[in-house]
Protein backbone atom coordinates (compact mmCIF):
# COMPACT_ATOMS: atom_id res chain seq x y z
CA UNK A 1 0.00 0.00 0.00
CA UNK A 2 1.25 3.53 -0.80
CA UNK A 3 1.94 6.12 1.56
CA UNK A 4 -0.54 8.59 -0.21
CA UNK A 5 -2.72 5.70 0.25
CA UNK A 6 -2.35 5.70 3.64
CA UNK A 7 -3.07 9.38 4.07
CA UNK A 8 0.75 10.55 4.59
CA UNK A 9 2.01 13.47 2.51
CA UNK A 10 5.32 11.61 1.21
CA UNK A 11 6.80 14.86 0.17
CA UNK A 12 7.44 15.43 4.01
CA UNK A 13 10.26 12.99 3.72
CA UNK A 14 12.37 14.88 1.30
CA UNK A 15 11.49 18.48 2.76
CA UNK A 16 11.49 18.10 6.43
CA UNK A 17 14.71 19.82 7.68
CA UNK A 18 14.69 17.62 10.31
CA UNK A 19 15.32 14.81 7.86
CA UNK A 20 18.27 16.54 5.96
CA UNK A 21 19.95 17.20 9.24
CA UNK A 22 19.77 13.51 10.20
CA UNK A 23 20.88 12.58 7.16
CA UNK A 24 23.74 15.13 7.55
CA UNK A 25 24.49 13.38 10.94
CA UNK A 26 24.37 9.78 9.25
CA UNK A 27 27.06 11.22 6.47
CA UNK A 28 29.22 12.01 9.27
CA UNK A 29 29.15 8.72 11.42
CA UNK A 30 29.33 7.05 8.35
CA UNK A 31 33.19 8.72 7.89
CA UNK A 32 33.68 8.70 11.46
CA UNK A 33 33.08 4.73 11.84
CA UNK A 34 35.15 4.10 8.75
CA UNK A 35 38.09 6.19 10.32
CA UNK A 36 37.80 4.57 13.52
CA UNK A 37 36.93 0.91 12.55
CA UNK A 38 36.04 -0.08 15.76
CA UNK A 39 32.43 -1.68 16.62
CA UNK A 40 31.80 0.96 18.92
CA UNK A 41 31.86 3.67 16.67
CA UNK A 42 29.65 1.49 14.22
CA UNK A 43 27.24 0.67 16.46
CA UNK A 44 26.46 3.09 19.66
CA UNK A 45 25.09 5.69 16.96
CA UNK A 46 22.91 3.55 15.79
CA UNK A 47 22.00 1.83 18.79
CA UNK A 48 21.00 5.77 20.22
CA UNK A 49 18.97 6.40 17.19
CA UNK A 50 17.16 3.41 18.07
CA UNK A 51 16.82 4.00 21.74
CA UNK A 52 15.44 7.89 21.35
CA UNK A 53 13.34 6.44 18.89
CA UNK A 54 11.62 3.88 21.10
CA UNK A 55 11.49 6.49 24.10
CA UNK A 56 10.31 9.31 22.23
CA UNK A 57 7.61 6.98 20.54
CA UNK A 58 6.81 5.33 23.66
CA UNK A 59 6.61 8.59 26.09
CA UNK A 60 4.59 10.35 23.41
CA UNK A 61 1.76 7.55 23.14
CA UNK A 62 1.75 6.92 26.74
CA UNK A 63 1.16 10.63 27.72
CA UNK A 64 -0.90 11.58 24.92
CA UNK A 65 -2.43 8.49 22.66
CA UNK A 66 -0.53 9.30 19.20
CA UNK A 67 1.88 8.22 16.57
CA UNK A 68 3.89 10.26 14.92
CA UNK A 69 7.03 10.71 12.61
CA UNK A 70 10.03 10.71 15.03
CA UNK A 71 12.08 12.31 12.44
CA UNK A 72 13.64 14.44 15.48
CA UNK A 73 14.56 11.68 17.44
CA UNK A 74 17.33 10.70 14.80
CA UNK A 75 18.89 13.66 15.07
CA UNK A 76 18.99 13.45 18.73
CA UNK A 77 19.94 10.05 18.26
CA UNK A 78 22.90 10.17 16.17
CA UNK A 79 24.10 13.35 18.11
CA UNK A 80 24.65 11.65 21.59
CA UNK A 81 25.95 8.87 19.81
CA UNK A 82 28.30 10.91 17.97
CA UNK A 83 29.40 13.20 20.95
CA UNK A 84 29.60 10.45 23.83
CA UNK A 85 32.83 8.88 24.02
CA UNK A 86 32.44 5.29 22.71
CA UNK A 87 35.14 3.67 24.93
CA UNK A 88 32.22 4.25 27.65
CA UNK A 89 29.47 1.12 28.60
CA UNK A 90 26.13 1.12 26.82
CA UNK A 91 24.15 1.98 29.78
CA UNK A 92 25.71 5.23 29.63
CA UNK A 93 24.77 5.68 26.37
CA UNK A 94 21.25 4.35 26.65
CA UNK A 95 20.79 6.61 30.14
CA UNK A 96 21.78 9.83 27.82
CA UNK A 97 18.88 8.86 25.51
CA UNK A 98 16.28 7.98 28.66
CA UNK A 99 17.11 11.69 29.66
CA UNK A 100 17.20 13.64 26.46
CA UNK A 101 13.92 12.16 25.34
CA UNK A 102 12.21 12.62 29.14
CA UNK A 103 13.65 16.71 28.86
CA UNK A 104 11.34 16.44 25.72
CA UNK A 105 8.71 15.32 27.43
CA UNK A 106 8.69 17.06 30.79
CA UNK A 107 10.87 20.23 31.08
CA UNK A 108 8.97 22.37 28.64
CA UNK A 109 6.41 25.52 28.34
CA UNK A 110 3.59 25.34 26.37
CA UNK A 111 2.31 22.80 24.62
CA UNK A 112 5.42 21.79 21.84
CA UNK A 113 8.21 23.89 23.27
CA UNK A 114 10.98 21.78 25.34
CA UNK A 115 13.21 24.11 26.91
CA UNK A 116 16.73 22.32 26.02
CA UNK A 117 18.00 20.52 23.23
CA UNK A 118 17.15 16.88 24.19
CA UNK A 119 20.84 15.74 22.91
CA UNK A 120 22.99 18.30 24.97
CA UNK A 121 20.79 17.68 27.85
CA UNK A 122 21.26 14.16 28.34
CA UNK A 123 24.98 14.26 27.22
CA UNK A 124 25.49 16.66 29.51
CA UNK A 125 23.37 15.21 32.86
CA UNK A 126 24.74 11.75 32.25
CA UNK A 127 28.55 13.36 32.42
CA UNK A 128 28.09 15.41 35.31
CA UNK A 129 26.23 12.60 37.23
CA UNK A 130 29.29 9.32 35.98
CA UNK A 131 31.64 12.21 35.27
CA UNK A 132 32.35 10.98 31.76
CA UNK A 133 34.18 12.46 28.91
CA UNK A 134 32.32 14.78 26.41
CA UNK A 135 34.47 13.37 23.56
CA UNK A 136 32.97 14.79 20.28
CA UNK A 137 34.84 11.61 18.78
CA UNK A 138 32.73 11.94 15.73
CA UNK A 139 34.11 14.66 14.46
CA UNK A 140 37.09 15.40 17.02
CA UNK A 141 39.10 13.18 15.21
CA UNK A 142 39.64 15.53 12.10
CA UNK A 143 39.00 18.48 9.65
CA UNK A 144 37.79 15.85 6.71
CA UNK A 145 33.89 15.48 8.20
CA UNK A 146 33.59 19.39 7.98
CA UNK A 147 33.50 19.08 3.91
CA UNK A 148 30.09 17.35 4.91
CA UNK A 149 28.82 19.15 8.13
CA UNK A 150 29.77 22.72 6.48
CA UNK A 151 27.94 22.79 2.93
CA UNK A 152 25.33 20.79 3.87
CA UNK A 153 24.11 22.63 7.49
CA UNK A 154 24.84 26.07 5.85
CA UNK A 155 22.56 25.08 2.93
CA UNK A 156 19.80 23.78 5.50
CA UNK A 157 20.17 26.96 7.74
CA UNK A 158 19.90 29.30 5.29
CA UNK A 159 16.87 28.06 3.77
CA UNK A 160 15.37 28.32 7.45
CA UNK A 161 16.40 31.61 7.94
CA UNK A 162 18.76 30.56 11.12
CA UNK A 163 21.88 31.23 9.98
CA UNK A 164 22.43 34.13 12.29
CA UNK A 165 23.00 32.00 15.03
CA UNK A 166 25.88 30.31 14.42
CA UNK A 167 27.37 33.22 12.53
CA UNK A 168 27.08 35.60 15.70
CA UNK A 169 28.36 32.22 18.33
CA UNK A 170 31.70 31.97 15.99
CA UNK A 171 32.63 35.29 15.42
CA UNK A 172 32.38 36.30 19.68
CA UNK A 173 33.65 32.90 20.23
CA UNK A 174 36.52 32.65 17.41
CA UNK A 175 37.11 36.44 18.25
CA UNK A 176 37.86 35.52 21.99
CA UNK A 177 40.28 32.88 21.33
CA UNK A 178 42.24 34.32 18.78
CA UNK A 179 42.37 37.67 21.24
CA UNK A 180 43.76 35.12 24.07
CA UNK A 181 46.27 33.29 21.99
CA UNK A 182 47.40 36.38 20.28
CA UNK A 183 47.39 34.85 17.34
CA UNK A 184 45.16 33.55 14.05
CA UNK A 185 45.03 29.86 13.65
CA UNK A 186 43.05 27.83 10.73
CA UNK A 187 43.07 25.10 12.90
CA UNK A 188 41.27 27.25 15.86
CA UNK A 189 38.69 28.35 13.31
CA UNK A 190 38.15 24.78 11.56
CA UNK A 191 37.75 22.94 14.72
CA UNK A 192 35.60 20.28 14.31
CA UNK A 193 33.70 20.28 17.32
CA UNK A 194 32.61 23.82 17.89
CA UNK A 195 31.58 23.94 14.38
CA UNK A 196 29.26 20.75 14.93
CA UNK A 197 27.75 22.16 18.13
CA UNK A 198 27.82 25.82 15.82
CA UNK A 199 25.71 24.39 13.06
CA UNK A 200 23.76 21.44 14.75
CA UNK A 201 22.99 21.73 17.95
CA UNK A 202 22.96 26.04 18.49
CA UNK A 203 20.11 26.56 16.28
CA UNK A 204 17.96 23.86 17.07
CA UNK A 205 14.47 25.48 15.98
CA UNK A 206 12.15 24.80 18.82
CA UNK A 207 14.80 25.04 22.06
CA UNK A 208 16.15 28.49 20.25
CA UNK A 209 14.66 32.04 19.59
CA UNK A 210 13.17 31.99 16.11
CA UNK A 211 11.48 35.69 17.27
CA UNK A 212 12.31 38.98 18.13
CA UNK A 213 15.63 40.80 18.44
CA UNK A 214 16.50 38.49 21.46
CA UNK A 215 17.54 35.64 18.55
CA UNK A 216 20.26 38.11 17.51
CA UNK A 217 21.51 37.95 20.49
CA UNK A 218 21.44 34.06 21.57
CA UNK A 219 24.64 33.35 19.99
CA UNK A 220 27.16 35.81 21.28
CA UNK A 221 25.42 35.04 24.60
CA UNK A 222 25.99 31.08 24.18
CA UNK A 223 29.59 31.62 23.50
CA UNK A 224 29.96 34.25 26.24
CA UNK A 225 28.82 31.57 28.41
CA UNK A 226 30.92 28.36 26.93
CA UNK A 227 33.74 30.64 27.56
CA UNK A 228 33.62 31.30 31.02
CA UNK A 229 32.43 27.88 32.19
CA UNK A 230 35.04 26.22 30.19
CA UNK A 231 36.99 27.23 33.24
CA UNK A 232 35.20 25.33 35.41
CA UNK A 233 37.07 22.55 36.68
CA UNK A 234 34.18 20.05 37.30
CA UNK A 235 32.62 20.34 33.79
CA UNK A 236 34.09 17.99 31.14
CA UNK A 237 32.75 20.18 28.40
CA UNK A 238 31.66 24.00 28.38
CA UNK A 239 30.02 24.19 25.39
CA UNK A 240 26.72 21.84 26.39
CA UNK A 241 26.18 23.58 29.84
CA UNK A 242 26.19 27.35 28.14
CA UNK A 243 23.50 26.57 25.63
CA UNK A 244 21.00 24.97 28.30
CA UNK A 245 21.67 27.75 30.56
CA UNK A 246 20.99 30.70 27.55
CA UNK A 247 18.07 28.11 26.91
CA UNK A 248 16.44 28.42 30.04
CA UNK A 249 17.05 31.85 30.14
CA UNK A 250 15.20 32.18 26.35
CA UNK A 251 12.63 30.79 27.89
CA UNK A 252 11.93 33.00 31.10
CA UNK A 253 12.03 35.64 28.50
CA UNK A 254 9.21 33.70 26.68
CA UNK A 255 7.28 33.37 29.97
CA UNK A 256 7.51 36.86 30.16
CA UNK A 257 6.21 38.32 26.87
CA UNK A 258 3.47 35.68 27.58
CA UNK A 259 2.70 37.09 30.64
Amino acid sequence: MRLVELGVDWKIFYTDNRLKVAFTLFLIWLLAAWQSKTLAAFGYPLIAVGLVTLFDVSLTWLRNKKNYWPFSSLVTGFLIGLIIDPGQSIWIVALACLLGSLSKQFIRVGIRQHIFNPAAFGIMTTSLIFGTQVAWWGVAWGKLSLLILVPLMIRILWGMKRIWLPAGFLIVYFTYLSVITKSFSWDLVLDSTTILFALVMLPEPITSPTSGKFRYLFGPMVAFLAILLSSVRFLADGLLPALSLAQNWAKRLLERSIK
